[in-house]
């Protein structure tokens, strides 16, 4: 049986592995006197659900010190519900909270607040008052809270309200989110509510190697999963630190074992399908990047195609020296996952994704503008002074020429060039 698994959250707690630094923080503000909220923030697939499951765990939380003496757990996924209101979003709460409640007395009082056709604040703090009076704090683990932030049903007095819980009725909020909360807001009135002020934010960042090795050692206990360096080799350079593409990149591993491949096929194998079911969360990426921040990825690709010296290594010197916004974007790519630092140097965080950028910028056969169509667009946009592309933008998307410009501009044309020249050379 293979013990990796992609695509759905990790439920059982022997195979979570990592996020012990961001499990202290959140539970050092769970256990204070105040019982602090927080908030998680991560990219996509970085495993935010996993996270909160985790931590909602009878045994893993009796484990951390959130006895079901002392806190009701209540975990919420939200996602998909882009037609919320918050009535719905309190009797989805309390429906859960019945199930999870320890003490049994409360629940009749749960129960009933929940099937009212309406209720206000009023009749939730008299609720969560007393949950607390029995000594018990409620945490909700609010998956996907995004749905909530961004919903224009959900005004003002709302998340006032749940401010006023979580100060003084014993409400504990842990949300998760791909964006920090106050990003992910639909208006500016929402931004600036105090709400957003009790959080502590958590950036679930990908795996260190030592991580990813952990993980991939603990689920070699779990079934056939022995790995050779150079197959962990492997995997750390399809999936970087991210443990949804460390775990696919696992799975084929041991899919491909079991139909027989070793060596050169296997690893073939490994690497194609990884690739293509990578693809839609590439894309998914990719599209979620500012023009800034592909401008920047594009630049360390095209420094890391040069032949090494000085000034061609993507290290801050030299990509701060090209471009001055190179810092905020890689502050910003950091935070994501995008790219990772290694020994000062930037690169992007796997090789697949850049096999991916380059399938994706360069042009097909066939498709290919022709040079006078690239000296008219160069023309028509005031940009005389990189009239020495024109021989090489036809190679690429007419949609990305704009961004190609712009790190031909930064780069200068003789680097811009040679990356571009060794871009089309992996592609054909």
């Amino acid at each position: 049986m293979n013990p990796f698994t992609f695509g759905n959250p990790i439920k059982e707690p022997e195979r979570f592995f990592g996020r012990k630094q961001e499990i202290r923080q959140i539970l050092n503000r769970l256990l204070s006197s105040a019982h602090e909220s927080t908030s998680i923030v991560g990219e996509r697939r970085i495993g935010k659900t996993s996270l909160l499951l985790y931590l909602a765990h009878p045994k893993v939380a009796d484990s951390l010190g959130l006895t079901p003496d002392k806190f009701c757990l209540v975990y919420v996924d939200f996602q998909g519900l882009t037609d919320i209101t918050p009535q719905r979003f309190w009797q989805r709460v309390l429906k859960k909270m019945v199930r999870s409640v320890c003490d049994s007395s409360l629940v009749p009082a749960i129960q009933k607040l929940s099937e009212q056709e309406a209720f206000d604040l009023f009749d939730l703090e008299d609720l969560f008052q007393a949950v607390m009076d029995k000594g018990l704090t409620t945490v909700l683990f609010m998956d996907e809270f995004e749905y909530v932030t961004q919903n224009p049903n959900f005004k003002s007095d709302f998340f006032g309200g749940l401010r006023t819980l979580a100060i003084h009725n014993g409400v504990a909020l842990i949300p998760s989110t791909r964006r920090e909360l106050v990003d992910l807001c639909y208006s500016d009135e929402i931004k600036g509510s105090p709400f957003f002020n009790i959080f502590a934010n958590v950036i679930l960042r990908p795996f260190t190697r030592l991580e990813v090795d952990e993980l991939l050692e603990g689920y070699s206990t779990q079934g056939e999963a022995l790995l050779t360096p150079a197959e962990r080799d492997l995997i750390w350079s399809l999936g970087g630190g991210y443990p949804f593409f460390v775990q696919m990149a696992g799975y084929y591993f041991i899919e491909g074992k079991a139909q027989g491949l070793f060596g050169e096929a296997l690893e073939k194998f490994v690497t194609n399908n990884f690739d293509q079911q990578a693809d839609a969360h590439y894309t998914y990426m990719w599209s979620h990047c500012s023009e800034s921040e592909k401008i920047t990825l594009l630049t360390i690709l095209t420094l890391g195609l040069q032949k090494p010296s000085r000034k061609t290594i993507p290290n801050l010197e030299n990509l701060v020296r090209i471009r001055a916004r190179t810092p905020q974007d890689l502050v910003a790519l950091g935070k994501r996952g995008m790219i990772e630092e290694r020994e000062s140097i930037y690169t992007l965080f796997s090789a697949s994704l850049v096999r991916w950028i380059q399938r994706e910028i360069v042009a097909l056969p066939g498709e290919e503008e022709n040079k006078q169509k690239a000296e008219e667009w160069l023309a028509s946009g005031g940009r005389d002074n990189l009239k020495e592309t024109k021989g090489i933008l036809p190679k690429f998307k007419k949609k990305y020429w704009p961004i190609l410009a712009e790190v031909t501009k930064e780069l200068s044309f003789e680097f811009a060039a040679a990356g571009a020249v060794e871009l089309i050379k992996i592609l054909i």
